[in-house]
């Protein structure tokens, strides 16, 4: 596999949901990308570390998912109604659907 600074977003995308190595979510929980963050706030196999870090990512599309991760237990809790944020379109789909989002 190519470190992960040589793959592009939508490989890291696939990278983040898919993944059950732990070094490789801690390492994609620090990803510029917020579509890359919100994969692993949502990947089943994020320790509960990274989720309680995610939990207070700046990004409330990623704090939002990581508050309601199963391994996360602060209290912190982020509510949203911003349709973007609950959105439920997979992130690989981002691209070809947000541009037309009936949502938003």
């Amino acid at each position: 596999m190519k470190s992960l600074h040589k793959l592009d977003e939508i490989e890291l995308i696939k990278l983040a949901k898919t993944t059950t190595d732990e070094n490789t979510l801690h390492s994609l929980a620090d990803n510029a990308f917020i579509t890359v963050r919100r994969c692993v706030a949502k990947n089943r196999h994020a320790t509960t570390p990274i989720a309680n870090k995610l939990a207070i990512d700046s990004a409330c599309n990623v704090s939002y998912w990581a508050t309601r991760h199963s391994n996360h237990t602060t209290k912190k809790k982020v509510d949203s109604n911003d349709p973007c944020v609950v959105c439920s379109i997979d992130e690989l789909q981002y691209h070809n659907t947000c541009t037309s989002c009936d949502m938003a």
